[in-house]
C-alpha cells in the first residue's frame, strides 16, 4: 500500500499519519500541538504522514497530494509526507495556499523540509519534529505579513473612501468661485460708457465751434 492508502476508517484526531513507528509518545505529542495550534491560527487542516514504503513508480510529491486530498478533500489544508524506504520527502499545498502567498516562498519551505529530513546527523524522530515547526513558523509568519498588508490596504481603501467627498466638495466650490468670477468678468466686458449729448451752438460759423460751457448767474443789479 502506497503513501496514500488509509488503514484509519477516518483521519487521525492529531493530524499524524506514522507508519515508521518512528515518532516517541513526546515527540508525537510536541507534533500534535503544534499542528493543533497552527489549524486554529490559519484556519486550516495540517497534517504529517510517515510511511516505511512506497509503491514502485510512485513518487513521494504525487503520494502527498493523493493523501491530502484523501484527508480533507478540497478545504484549505498542508501535508508533509515522508518516506523511510527512500529517504524522500514533499510538502503539499492545497491550491488557495498558491494563490495566498508567494509561490517562491512556498518552494522555499518545500526545500527546507527536505533539507532538515534528509539530515543524517539527527534522528528520524528529531527530523519529523524540526522539519514540521520550521513549516508551519514559516507559514505563521507568511500569514501575519499578509494579514498586516491586507489592513494596511483596507485602512488606505477606507481613508480615500472619507477623503473622495470632500475633495469632490472642494472641487464643486471651486468650479462655482470660478464660474461666478468668469460671469463676472465677461458681464463687465460688455458694459460701454458713452458721454451725454451736449447740444453745441454755432461759433463763428463753424459747427462745434463754441458754445455754452458754464453759466454764472450774478445778481440782477450788479454792473
Amino acid at each position: 500500500m502506497g503513501i496514500c492508502g488509509l488503514a484509519q476508517p477516518a483521519p487521525p484526531a492529531d493530524g499524524i499519519l506514522d507508519e515508521t513507528r518512528a515518532l516517541t509518545p513526546e515527540t508525537r505529542r510536541q507534533i500534535a500541538a503544534e499542528l493543533s495550534q497552527f489549524r486554529q491560527d490559519l484556519k486550516c487542516d495540517a497534517w504529517i504522514k510517515a510511511t516505511s514504503f512506497m509503491a514502485t513508480g510512485s513518487t513521494i510529491r504525487r503520494e502527498a497530494q493523493i493523501a491530502r486530498r484523501d484527508l480533507s478533500a478540497v478545504r484549505p489544508a498542508v501535508l508533509m509526507a515522508y518516506d523511510r524506504s527512500s529517504n524522500s520527502s514533499a510538502v503539499s499545498f492545497a491550491p488557495v495556499f498558491w494563490e495566498r502567498y508567494s509561490a517562491a516562498e512556498l518552494v522555499e519551505i518545500m526545500q527546507e523540509t527536505r533539507r532538515i529530513l534528509s539530515d543524517p546527523k539527527l534522528s528520524l524522530d528529531e527530523r519529523l519534529l524540526h522539519a514540521t515547526r520550521s513549516w508551519i513558523d514559516r507559514l505563521r509568519s507568511m500569514e501575519s505579513v499578509r494579514l498586516r498588508q491586507s489592513l494596511w490596504i483596507q485602512r488606505r481603501e477606507k481613508t480615500f473612501a472619507m477623503a473622495v467627498p470632500a475633495l469632490l466638495a472642494a472641487g464643486a466650490l471651486l468650479a462655482a468661485l470660478f464660474g461666478f468670477l468668469s460671469r463676472r468678468r465677461t458681464a463687465r466686458a460688455d458694459l460701454r460708457f458713452l458721454f451725454p449729448e451736449v447740444q453745441v451752438g454755432l461759433r463763428f460759423g463753424a459747427a462745434y465751434g463754441g458754445g455754452v460751457t458754464a453759466e454764472i448767474k450774478t445778481n440782477a443789479g450788479a454792473q
